[in-house]
Formats: C-alpha cells, structure tokens, sequence
C-alpha cells in the first residue's frame, strides 16, 4: 500500500495553499472545493506501478471491504 500526504495551508491573512509533501509543489486554492479535484490529478500523472489501485481504478475503500479513514 502506499501513502501520499497533502497538507492544506489556511493563512488568515493571505492564500490558501495545498502542498503535495511529495513533491513539495504547492498550488493555490480559491476555497476548498478544489482540494479533492487536486489531489486527484496528482494522483492520476503517478505511474501505474506506484499510484494506489483504488484512485486509479475509481474504487473507494468501502468497495474494498475496508473501513474509511477516522
């Protein structure tokens, strides 16, 4: 299994950002709308052989048998 972090930066005085951890890019985000449809393209650019089945495959974890997150 593999595991990507994204980190959502809220400034209350400036923009809003979301950071792959990965690959350090940070994109800005108008509101918060946009967080999934991000993550998704980064997602989808990863190899086949590295990206996680169930993004790519359009299956949830639930689909899985497997609980979602807390």
């Amino acid at each position: 299994m593999n595991r990507y972090t994204f980190v959502i930066h809220v400034h209350a005085d400036g923009p809003t950002t979301l950071e792959n951890v990965r690959t350090c890019e940070c994109v800005p985000l108008s509101d918060l709308d946009a967080v999934g449809p991000q993550i998704e393209r980064w997602l989808a650019a990863l190899p086949d052989s590295v990206g996680p089945p169930d993004v790519r495959l359009g299956k949830t974890a639930e689909a899985h048998g497997r609980p979602r997150g807390p």
